[in-house]
């Protein structure tokens, strides 16, 4: 091992690795090569491994605490992250806080200036020096424009960028030793956490990415008059500075002034746990860290997002699966609702899935027939995506970070309202998504879009049907076959007494088959989708309607 090769700040390898020793985890470290890089004294003592995971996971997020921001970080990303760490680990890394000490005024005014190339007091007609809140990124100073708009400026930390480029250069070398030395470790993959964790982390503190998504949020959000997002201000926004309106709100989880302000937690619960759902399954875009400290309510009792430096994508195909996979919870098919999760699957890496199907069939049992109350929908799919990585079921990271993001909306729910209802919420979703997706509009336009995609299909489709009629013309009587007859044949066609109620059929195939075509997914039929059948069922009528003209005419 080349140290000085692989690590550029040596210091900081040293007191990682320490930070690590003096929270009991000096048996990975004596298991690697890395033990020389203690202290002397430390390198001779001996650690027994702790086979307790809880405790494991405790003295990790101690370490996490103390090493800073990457590894505050680092420990949130993956308590979001069920499938990449046992779940001990990310249901104790949810404890992490993320609030340190503010750094100077003149380090936020030098990085202010700076970014947006112009004195202070020339954009602003205040600036409040003490900040109103301090994170491990940035920090949010409460400022008010040149007209008057009171707005919250938050400023990136001096040098975040370069602190957490090393310590991610650290993580690197420290996860391909622990996949080399510890082939347990092996299933959870580190050096892919790292890499993740590299993407979603450079990503984080580009303020310019968080203001186009809150932007994009505000926009998916605009018709609902109960959820809202702070305006942002491009124009004064950067990759460091991101400015937006300043919300005068209280975290969800102030029950003190949800009672003094006369706010329904039982209407705030149901809520908040539909925002989570509508904006993944109707809009494909979603916050993916909606933890209370994320959300505020206002007075009126209006919800406001805040930080969406991580934010989740779900494609419109998966949006139908999971839509779907709810629609299944009444049903209490635990079969019916493994087979849906596991096409949400992004990669299989065994040919066996027999222990990963009982695991979550198991699961999916336990929460239909054994649980107290109301099915958890959330808990369901946050202990099978936990499960799936033990047996080489890969899922999106984005389907992941929804599956816990409506896990902790499901349990915040119950916080704010005891009496809280998953099927209640559940039921005013799916009524929303049945609205939005399925109305007339949307049909039309998936007629529109489908036309388009097979315009040149359609447009030749009578020459076609007419090649059709003129072969099995030539088959029965080829001598007879040419332009009068087929010309005879359309008007007999054209003259049938029934020719409104087979044109009325065929009319009613068509359209039932295009609205089909747009839910295919939801409903077959022996196992081929209805779509399919109906367009075959149309097709042999029309021949059927054909060879009955035919017959009439005595061609036989």
């Amino acid at each position: 091992m080349n140290l000085k090769k692989d690590i550029k700040d040596i210091r900081r390898f040293k007191e990682i690795l320490l930070v690590f020793f003096e929270e009991g985890l000096g048996y990975y470290l004596a298991k690697t090569k890395f033990k020389r890089h203690l202290p002397f004294m430390k390198r001779f003592l001996v650690h027994k491994h702790i086979n307790n995971k809880e405790v494991q996971a405790y003295k990790l997020r101690r370490a996490f605490e103390r090493l800073g921001p990457t590894f505050v970080k680092l420990g949130q990303l993956l308590s979001l992250r069920p499938d990449l760490v046992p779940k001990e680990f990310s249901k104790e890394f949810e404890k992490l806080q993320d609030e340190v000490q503010p750094f100077s005024y003149s380090g936020s005014k030098k990085i202010v200036e700076e970014e947006l190339k112009k004195p202070i007091d020339k954009i602003f007609k205040s600036f409040d020096k003490k900040p109103i809140a301090s994170a491990s990124i940035a920090q949010v100073h409460k400022a008010v424009l040149k007209n008057g708009k009171v707005i919250a400026v938050k400023v990136q930390r001096p040098n975040i960028k370069e602190t957490i480029d090393a310590d991610l250069d650290i993580l690197f070398f420290i996860a391909k030793e622990l996949e080399k030395h510890f082939p347990k470790l092996r299933n959870y993959r580190p050096l892919d956490v790292v890499k993740e964790f590299a993407l979603w982390t450079r990503r984080e503190i580009d303020f310019e990415i968080e203001a186009r998504n809150a932007i994009r949020l505000k926009e998916e959000l605009k018709t609902d008059s109960k959820v809202d997002v702070p305006k942002v201000y491009s124009d004064l926004s950067s990759k460091k500075v991101l400015i937006m309106d300043f919300v005068s709100g209280v975290r969800i989880d102030d029950y003190k002034f949800l009672k003094k302000a006369h706010i329904n937690r039982r209407n705030l619960a149901l809520t908040y746990f539909n925002s989570v759902l509508e904006q993944a399954l109707l809009y494909g875009f979603f916050h993916a860290d909606p933890h209370p400290g994320n959300i505020l309510v206002k007075k009126n009792g209006r919800m406001i997002y805040i930080d969406f430096g991580i934010m989740g994508e779900v494609r419109p195909q998966d949006m139908k699966k999971v839509v779907k996979f709810i629609s299944t919870i009444p049903d209490k098919d635990p079969i019916k609702s493994f087979n849906i999760i596991l096409s949400l699957a992004r990669e299989v890496k065994t040919n066996d899935i027999s222990e990963f199907r009982e695991k979550c069939i198991q699961v999916m049992e336990d929460v239909y027939f054994h649980s107290i109350g109301e099915v958890s929908f959330g808990h369901a799919l946050y202990e099978i995506i936990s499960e799936g990585a033990k047996y080489g079921v890969i899922f999106d990271a984005n389907h992941v970070m929804l599956a816990k993001a409506v896990y902790q909306a499901e349990g915040l729910g119950y916080q704010l309202d005891p009496s809280f209802k998953v099927a209640e919420g559940f039921k005013i979703f799916t009524d929303k998504f049945l609205k939005e997706q399925y109305s007339a509009g949307k049909i039309i336009n998936k007629v529109k879009d489908t036309f388009w995609k097979n315009k040149d299909l359609l447009l030749e489709l009578p020459d076609h049907i007419v090649r059709i009629i003129r072969k099995l013309e030539q088959e029965d009587k080829p001598q007879q076959l040419d332009t009068q007859k087929l010309e005879e044949i359309e008007h007999e066609l054209v003259d049938q007494q029934h020719k409104r109620s087979v044109g009325f059929a065929f009319l009613v195939l068509f359209l039932a088959s295009i609205f089909l075509l747009y839910i295919e997914g939801h409903t077959t039929l022996f196992g081929f989708p209805l779509s399919v059948i109906l367009i075959s069922v149309t097709g042999l009528l029309f021949l059927y309607f054909i060879f009955s003209h035919r017959k009439n005419r005595g061609v036989d």
